[in-house]
């Protein structure tokens, strides 16, 4: 194959990339302009135009003397060996440079582009990797990583200043971590805490003793770094190619991933109609509150079994709260049953004995007409619940299942709650806890043979299969060996979030398919909240690997 059919290629597998990317973006309700369209550039470098809305890809034209030039320049820019070394990379990225572009459009089109062009680039570059980084085998990640390696030294040594990449990475935390200058254990404790606290990691770095100091004075000049990216930003062309190879390296080495309905969410302000959890109880709940949603259960029930179990654990929920308020007839059960009611909320399935049928024994005689086995004979029989529901959820959902209101969140809402359901690890845990749940879930929509999960890579998210089919694979003598398949409302990856190790094995897709993914310092705020999620997802774990156990022990056998 010749230079030119090489470069012509190249920008076939960018418009492929384009187009192709155009239709999954779509697909998550990200609209581009009718109009968009990827042209020829001059020069080296990929670019989004804010004055005709296009996007411009130059690749090197062999024909003509300067394309030649623009090949020895990258290759000389990048530390690059040969010229099937730099295709191969190109061709590699182009998606990569494509989805960043894109992501400038949309951040354009919806009125969010800002002025700051650091920062532009930093929520580009997590559309990229959300579509580029789960695609790419071991194999590529591993020549990508070599090759980004081998330009960043060459790039430091044709400049003053070094570390620029890594100071001015959108998390120092994760830059750190893949330079190896902040361990596993500190990375998981900070990020957690940045999460929850909303306060940036270089506040928890700062005078932490985990750092030298050459690092931390790094850390107080970010600030001004940043500032003298956004006023020479594509002034100095080595310093531009600098920052992108450097952040790219980044973005592979890190343990973080990225989805685009994240990235739609974060930073097009998307907006996945919800109903909002309950607000906690400041007062014992009022009595025909309780009655309400438990009448509420029975009546909504024969329309959907969902919005059933809602109103039922909301009864539940109220009537221990109501438990809480008063003095139990035995003084010595008490303190303990006020300390455990959480855990006794958090741990009811519909298969089981109610443990409120036990409660009931210690409760005082006059809350004993509202435990299961009595308050049906003592409901008021013109109760309506409409009129006495306690919160918005509920009378919006009772709206909405027994009045049909139309309510695109009612809808959503119980959805979700559907899917949970059918799990045997979230199944038990209440609607208070199971609203703030699927609050967290970002879509995932993989195609015929996507992986989802790689083999010895880390990634600590968890993930539940609401459509389709996945299978699961092992590496053996370096081919890959089918060892079992998901199937939809099976819960995948929480081994790794027990472990934190890296995937024992690869999960991609066999027909299309869609997951809700759960990441790990989400879940993580949440088990801190609600232990027992952590106790169902250990249970769950342990029957599924003594059967993987039992199994293999009776073939060995």
């Amino acid at each position: 194959m010749s230079q030119q059919e090489n470069v012509v290629d190249l920008f076939a597998l960018g418009q492929t990339c384009f187009d192709r990317f155009l239709r999954e973006f779509a697909a998550y309700g990200l609209e581009a302009d009718p109009g968009i369209e990827l042209r020829q550039g001059n020069g080296v470098l990929c670019y989004y135009s804010l004055e005709d809305r296009h996007i411009y890809l130059s690749v090197p034209d062999f024909s003509r003397p300067v394309g030649k030039l623009q090949a020895l320049f990258l290759r000389s820019l990048l530390g690059c060996d040969s010229d099937e070394d730099l295709f191969r990379f190109l061709g590699l990225f182009l998606s990569h440079i494509i989805a960043h572009e894109l992501a400038h459009h949309y951040r354009h089109r919806y009125g969010l582009f800002g002025d700051s062009p650091w920062q532009e680039e930093q929520i580009a570059n997590k559309l990229s990797v959300a579509v580029v980084k789960h695609r790419l085998s071991p194999e590529e990640k591993a020549f990508a990583k070599s090759f980004l390696r081998r330009a960043i030294e060459t790039l430091a040594a044709k400049m003053e200043a070094k570390n620029i990449a890594v100071d001015s990475y959108y998390s120092v935390l994760h830059a750190l971590n893949v330079s190896g200058q902040v361990g596993v254990a500190d990375f998981e404790n900070i990020e957690l805490l940045q999460t929850a606290l909303g306060v940036e990691s270089e506040e928890f770095l700062k005078g932490s003793g985990h750092l030298s100091d050459e690092v931390e004075q790094r850390l107080t000049q970010r600030g001004d770094l940043i500032e003298s990216i956004d006023h020479e930003y594509t002034s100095d062309q080595i310093k531009y190619i600098y920052y992108h190879v450097g952040w790219l390296y980044l973005d592979l080495t890190s343990r973080e991933t990225e989805y685009v309905d994240e990235f739609a969410r974060n930073y097009l302000n998307f907006k996945f109609e919800l109903l909002p959890p309950p607000e906690p109880y400041t007062e014992a709940p009022d009595e025909k509150a309780i009655q309400a949603c438990f009448k509420a259960s029975q009546l909504s029930q024969p329309r959907s079994e969902t919005a059933g179990r809602y109103f039922y654990k909301r009864y539940r929920s109220l009537l221990l709260a109501k438990m809480q308020s008063v003095e139990l007839t035995m003084a010595a059960h008490n303190d303990r049953l006020k300390r455990e009611v959480k855990l006794i909320l958090e741990n009811w399935s519909s298969d089981a004995t109610d443990t409120l049928d036990y409660i009931a024994q210690l409760a005082p005689a006059k809350l004993r007409h509202l435990f299961p086995h009595l308050i049906a004979d003592h409901l008021e029989p013109d109760l309506s619940p409409a009129d006495h529901l306690p919160a918005e959820t509920d009378r919006r959902l009772w709206a909405h299942v027994v009045n049909g209101a139309a309510d695109e969140a009612a809808t959503n809402t119980l959805h979700r709650l559907a899917l949970l359901d059918r799990t045997d690890i979230y199944r038990g845990l209440p609607v208070e806890v199971l609203l703030k749940l699927i609050a967290c879930f970002s879509l995932v929509r993989l195609a015929p043979g996507e992986p989802v999960i790689w083999q010895n890579e880390r990634n600590d998210d968890v993930y539940i299969l609401i459509e389709g089919k996945l299978e699961v694979l092992i590496d053996q003598a370096g081919q890959p060996t089918k060892v079992g398949e998901i199937h939809p409302n099976e819960i995948f990856g929480e081994i790794a979030f027990f472990t934190e190790d890296p995937r024992y094995a690869t999960v991609r897709a066999v027909e299309p398919s869609k997951c809700y993914v759960l990441t790990d310092a989400d879940l993580q705020l949440l088990a801190y909240d609600h232990p027992p999620i952590l106790m169902q997802m250990a249970g769950v774990l342990a029957k599924r690997l003594a059967a993987v156990y039992n199994t293999t022990h009776n073939e060995t056998v």
